[in-house]
């Protein structure tokens, strides 16, 4: 019976130790202004993959999104990866003018990655891709139609 007992210690000191690892996943390595951001627009999803360097942050989710982010933790590219955004992550994380612009066109759910830097925001959709000009609020399209915001 003792010699039972040994076998059981050692297969519960092996269980505690196989979760312990499990718990340090890539989701620990992810600052928390990104988590904060997964959380709220990406909720339950997990991190499959995480890097750094000196321009800032990508981040895939499982079975989901890539994103990549600024240094200041500002995201700067969001890719579906074939699936849409989700419809409050661009109402959110677009200008009102553009979003409007969206809705008014009926395609506010159909955005598939948004990419942003200082000038642009520029949206791929399911068939074209829109783009935002920050400075004048001018919207375009790759056949050179323009909309005034």
């Amino acid at each position: 019976m003792k010699r039972y007992s040994h076998l059981v210690h050692l297969l519960l000191l092996m269980c505690v130790l196989l979760v312990g690892a499990c718990s340090n996943s890539v989701w620990d390595e992810v600052p928390s202004p990104i988590t904060s951001f997964i959380e709220q627009y990406y909720p339950g999803s997990g991190v499959k993959s995480f890097t750094q360097n000196t321009d800032g942050y990508k981040v895939k989710i499982t079975n989901g999104a890539s994103l990549s982010f600024d240094t200041e933790y500002s995201w700067t590219f969001i890719d579906g990866n074939g699936v849409r955004l989700p419809e409050v992550l661009v109402y959110n994380q677009l200008p009102p003018a553009l979003y409007n612009y969206l809705q008014g066109i009926e395609q506010q759910a159909d955005v598939y990655a948004m990419n942003r830097d200082s000038a642009f925001y520029t949206l791929t959709m399911h068939d074209t891709v829109i783009t935002y000009d920050i400075a004048t609020g001018k919207i375009s399209y790759p056949d050179g139609k323009t909309i005034e915001s």
